[in-house]
């Protein structure tokens, strides 16, 4: 009995359990392919094994069409795992694994040894409208993704009416990875190391199948087969676990770094981009502002409307107070109903004093939330380096009593508005 596979089976089984084990964490529509994909080179591996134990006949047959119809199918989860075409998870994968219908048949014609062409032939064509058809629902496709579908196709089918099935069967394994390698990286949100690693992985794989074939006649009997060729695939296992982990830590940092309500930098961030402008400033001797801006009558809407009304109205506040910043500007929230803001690059108070003012014509304007229309001013306190404070905390003490003198004056658009039905 040939259980020379079993380290594979017990490998990739483990691998199934760690991607499962992530789904059940982030559920993420992308991990349910990839763990699809996973389990479909566990079913690739015991039908493997199984029809090297079965020897001839038609049961041998079957699981060779079995194996190499698993490994194709994994190819096409990878490639939908970074499309943007969504309808529902099984909405989905009920799709994808219909168009790749006719690529599967070429394959169980190929296992039981049909030699008939035009069998082939119709698989190809069915093939190519089933795929260009899957494609087109990829609003990020390239330009040239179709017409390369149509080539791929094309050599599959010249291969297929000169009788060369084995060498057809090679190259649709081949561009089926190469393709999962390019929407691999396509689909990420940055060129990490994770997904270079990965991608570069994918190619190793796709590269498996012609290169194992051709070199073949010379490695016979050297026993590196499984090792060999099996290695690409668990770079890729260990490339897609590292690339989540980078994603977590990204995500991990990120939320250090930010308020979890409205997004903007939080008072860390912040208290590090006030030292940094300070640095700047004294090195080329020029003058920036820091504001403080409270909201005014926050607390009376919190307690009359609820926690849940004060949450939207900081969120409302704070997207509000982004489009009056500039690039270059920070804006953070400091905790509460308290924002600040720092304004490099101002040449004097009233130059600084006019960004301040347009800042907080940004508030005039209304939210509803739950059938209440949400209206409330800012009050915002002015700071300028040097002239207010040579450090953090001089211009912080600064601008906020700039704030607090500015709600006892009642500026004109500081004060907040009483909830109103809409």
């Amino acid at each position: 009995m040939n259980l020379s596979v079993i380290p594979d089976f017990l490998s990739i089984g483990g691998l199934v359990l760690v991607f499962a084990s992530l789904l059940k964490r982030t559920r993420q529509t992308r991990l349910r392919y990839w763990l699809v994909g996973w389990a479909m080179i566990l079913v690739h591996i015991v039908a493997q094994m199984a029809e090297r134990n079965l020897g001839q006949g038609g049961a041998a047959d079957a699981a060779l069409a079995v194996s190499l119809s698993m490994l194709l199918l994994t190819s096409v989860a990878f490639i939908w795992a970074s499309s943007d075409a969504r309808l529902g998870w099984w909405q989905d994968l009920g799709l994808t694994l219909l168009a790749a219908v006719p690529d599967v048949a070429f394959f169980v014609l190929a296992s039981y040894a049909v030699e008939a062409r035009p069998p082939y032939l119709a698989c190809t064509a069915l093939g190519l409208g089933s795929a260009t058809w899957m494609f087109r629902r990829d609003r990020r496709r390239p330009a040239w993704c179709l017409p390369a579908l149509v080539g791929v196709y094309a050599l599959q089918a010249l291969f297929a009416w000169r009788g060369a099935i084995d060498d057809a069967l090679n190259w649709m394994l081949f561009w089926h990875y190469l393709a999962v390698a390019f929407c691999f990286y396509r689909g990420a949100a940055a060129p990490s190391v994770g997904v270079l690693f990965t991608t570069v992985s994918f190619v190793a794989w796709a590269a498996v199948f012609p290169v194992a074939a051709a070199l073949d006649p010379w490695l016979r009997g050297w026993g590196i087969e499984n090792e060999a060729w099996n290695l690409p695939k668990f770079l890729v296992a260990t490339g897609m676990i590292f690339t989540v982990l980078e994603e977590q830590i990204g995500h991990a940092e990120h939320a250090s770094q930010h308020d979890a309500l409205t997004g903007l930098p939080n008072r860390r961030v912040f208290a590090r981009r006030l030292d940094h402008a300070l640095k700047r400033a004294r090195e080329g001797g020029s003058r920036f502002a820091m504001l403080v801006i409270d909201l005014d009558d926050f607390k009376r809407i919190n307690d009359t409307l609820g926690h849940a009304a004060g949450d939207a109205l900081l969120h409302f506040v704070a997207q509000r107070l982004q489009q009056g910043v500039r690039t270059g500007d920070t804006l953070a929230r400091l905790g509460g109903d308290e924002f600040a803001a720092i304004l490099p690059g101002v040449a004097d108070r009233t130059v600084a004093q006019a960004r301040a003012d347009r800042l907080a014509r940004t508030l005039e304007a209304s939210t509803e939330f739950q059938g209440h229309r949400l209206s409330i001013g800012a009050s915002i306190g002015l700071a300028l380096y040097p002239d207010d404070g040579a450090d953090e905390t001089r211009l912080y003490a600064a601008a906020d009593r700039a704030m607090y003198a500015s709600k006892l004056a009642e500026r004109p658009g500081s004060t907040g508005s009483d909830p109103e039905p809409a």
